[in-house]
């Protein structure tokens, strides 16, 4: 029993100490329901601290999606990934293919490179995912436990911005876009 409790305690700490070298907040803007130019481009960000886990950045200015509806989907669009994520093209083909009409081809299309650590350039602090105008390039951190969640949301920036504050999940489209990987 002893054993038990210093194993124990000594996670606690270590889930601690994590908890402190990794800060996080969360990049969400405020989106209301109606919909937004599909044209703008500005970056909304608000420093609210994110429930837990990792922040994902957002480059666009598009409204989140309506939690009822998934016919509004671009009919064609294209994605090539890179041999950066090698070993993680499943989990990157499952999150594409959430949005449907996506066609993975050898080179053309929107890039989606991956990194080991946090991306840089998208929105600052510690973010694991970005996608640039709206599907010009996606860069996915490997940091994340449920990576094809991550890349559904990042691909989901194609056409929307982050719904309400709080964990991505694979409940809809508006929860996969939420702007936290928990």
């Amino acid at each position: 029993m002893p054993t038990l409790i210093r194993r124990l305690s000594g996670a606690a700490a270590l889930v601690f100490a994590l908890v402190f070298a990794f800060p996080v907040s969360a990049s969400a803007g405020e989106l209301g329901d109606t919909a937004r130019p599909a044209a703008a481009q500005s970056a909304q960000i608000s420093g609210d601290p994110a429930p837990e886990g990792f922040k994902t950045g957002d480059l666009t200015d598009l409204a989140p999606p309506d939690a009822g509806k998934r016919d509004a989907r671009e009919p064609a669009w294209s994605y090539h990934i890179t041999s950066s994520c090698s070993g993680y093209e499943s989990s990157i083909r499952q999150g594409a293919n959430w949005w449907g009409g996506g066609t993975e081809t050898s080179s053309s299309g929107t890039p989606v490179e991956c990194t080991g650590g946090y991306v840089q350039g998208c929105g600052g602090g510690n973010v694991v995912g970005c996608n640039w105008g709206q599907g010009d390039r996606i860069m996915l951190s490997t940091l994340v436990s449920d990576f094809g969640l991550l890349a559904a949301h990042e691909f989901g920036h194609n056409w929307y911005g982050h719904s309400a504050a709080g964990c991505a999940n694979w409940g809809s489209d508006y929860e996969i876009m939420r702007p936290t990987m928990c």
